[in-house]
């Protein structure tokens, strides 16, 4: 990788060829065979931290540190370390506010950007020098972030942040390395913040909700498993075709991706009634479906909050969220994952990672619906398994030996699936409105 040339004079070089192919040579000038060795040693292990994009360690960022200008103003025109003043006048703070002034995204993006710039400032400080950030000492940041009492995925997602940050510093060649690469950040999932929200609580929160605005909230985070505030808010009337029983969602989260700026999801029924209602209360000429708390700077989470404690309930993490993910783990027990993910907006990743759930009803289920298993009597099976009671399988199963009158025998044991209906009880299809403004 790097080797020691000898001049006849008795100076030393030691002699590299960079990332980009380049020969380089960095001279030591007289010195012994010892000292040129160990500067050797570790000038491969910036050619090595270099070539991998991994941080470089504390004991070489030491070395560097205590380097005599001169003797480290070799290694920066050969391109191993970033110029010790330019590294002395960047700081935390100055990097952290470049990074603002040139980042594109979204409000909501730059306000979580915010909250890990604080928590970078708070223990590095604001005039600390990026170059004499080390691994080790990001390391201890994690561990600082964990004895902060935060959950895993939190942690994960500082740790993600804080990499891109200084990832950033190394392209505009700030710093040589991203002291962050190879921190290691975990998963962002985090099941024990997963809440469902069974059908019958939703109801108790819309009945608590204060206005009609409250009500479609609550109805299309939970019931139309909508993102809030980010999509609920984007609604409009023209959105919602009665006809059809759909509704078009706007997504901003999504719309980076092709094909993925807005989706249809079913107008549910516990949805349509919702909405219809308030169709009814709007006044003419309204164009969103939530009028009210359209303000960015309104605070829905503290609101929503207060809403739960009134209908008697004692609220859960990420509230909105567990509204959605309520939805997505119902319509995954009842539609293929395609259909589900089309209505919901994201991938089967992305769903069986953050949203699915295991309800109590699904155990209820699975008991009600035993198997055969080792040791059961022969000749058993359960309704999972022939989706009929026990009397009618045996009746079946005789005429099936037999080869007689297995069709009649098994269809006139059944009773009708088709629920007779009074004549009285009938209206006219063309009579009942599709929705407000029907035919």
């Amino acid at each position: 990788m790097a080797s020691i040339s000898r001049d006849k004079n008795g100076t030393k070089r030691i002699l590299f060829m960079d990332q980009y192919s380049k020969r380089r040579t960095i001279r030591l000038g007289k010195t012994n065979q010892k000292t040129a060795e160990s500067f050797l040693m570790r000038v491969e292990r910036l050619i090595d931290a270099q070539r991998t994009a991994t941080g470089i360690d504390s004991q070489t960022m030491l070395w560097l540190n205590e380097l005599p200008d001169a003797m480290y103003a070799k290694l920066t025109r050969v391109g191993l370390v970033a110029s010790r003043q330019a590294s002395k006048d960047q700081t935390l703070g100055a990097l952290l506010e470049q990074y603002f002034e040139t980042m594109s995204v979204k409000d909501t993006t730059r306000i979580r950007y915010a909250q890990s710039r604080k928590l970078l400032i708070e223990r590095f400080g604001s005039g600390r020098a990026i170059n004499t950030i080390s691994t080790r000492e990001c390391d201890q940041y994690r561990a600082w972030l964990v004895d902060k009492g935060y959950s895993t995925a939190k942690v994960a997602k500082e740790i993600i942040i804080a990499r891109m940050f200084f990832k950033q510093a190394v392209r505009w060649e700030l710093i040589s390395s991203n002291p962050f690469e190879g921190v290691r950040g975990g998963s962002q999932v985090n099941q024990e913040r997963l809440f469902y929200v069974y059908p019958h609580i939703a109801q108790k929160l819309i009945k608590a909700a204060p206005d009609a605005d409250w009500r479609c909230i609550i109805a299309l985070a939970r019931y139309g498993g909508l993102r809030c505030p980010s999509e609920v808010l984007r609604v409009k009337w023209t959105d919602v075709n009665w006809a059809e029983d759909r509704m078009r969602v706007r997504s901003p989260k999504t719309e980076h991706h092709s094909g993925m700026s807005e989706r249809l999801v079913p107008l549910f029924p516990e949805l349509r009634s919702v909405l219809i209602d308030a169709y009814e209360l709007a006044p003419e000429g309204s164009e969103y479906v939530v009028r009210r708390y359209r303000d960015p700077t309104s605070n829905l989470g503290t609101q929503f909050k207060r809403i739960i404690r009134n209908a008697g309930i004692e609220p859960w993490p990420r509230a909105f969220n567990a509204m959605r993910a309520s939805r997505v783990t119902e319509l995954a027990a009842e539609y293929p994952s395609a259909v589900c993910t089309s209505w919901m907006g994201h991938t089967q990743a992305v769903a069986e990672a953050h949203y699915h759930m295991v309800r109590d009803e699904d155990f209820a289920r699975a008991a009600n619906q035993l198997t055969r298993s080792p040791g059961m009597p022969d000749g058993f099976q359960s309704g999972a398994n022939s989706g009929a009671s026990p009397s009618q399988n045996t009746a079946q199963q005789r005429a099936a030996r037999t080869g007689k009158d297995g069709q009649t025998q098994s269809q006139s044991g059944q009773q009708s699936v088709v629920m007779p209906v009074p004549s009285s009880c009938c209206k006219s299809l063309q009579s009942v409105s599709s929705g407000p403004g029907g035919t």
